[in-house]
């Protein structure tokens, strides 16, 4: 008997791996109403914010991050 985590990975498995019909909130075609200009930049940038500002602080601060990892060492 397989145990219970095999079995409902392997059921999660299945059921990602099988095509089945094409969900009703994706659309193909061109979008209904136009996208601006303006929200796509906002768009951008908001995603450029979110991506690379948390990594941005994480490496101007590296070297405090190193400073408290040595002294704990010692």
């Amino acid at each position: 008997m397989m145990p219970l985590l095999a079995l409902s990975a392997r059921s999660l498995l299945r059921s990602a791996a099988r095509p089945g019909p094409a969900r009703r909130w994706i659309r193909s075609g061109p979008a209904q109403s136009p996208v601006s200009t303006g929200d796509t930049v906002l768009g951008f940038a908001a995603v450029f914010a979110s991506v690379f500002l948390p990594a941005a602080w994480v490496l101007g601060h590296i070297q405090d991050y190193k400073k408290r990892d040595e002294d704990e060492e010692a």
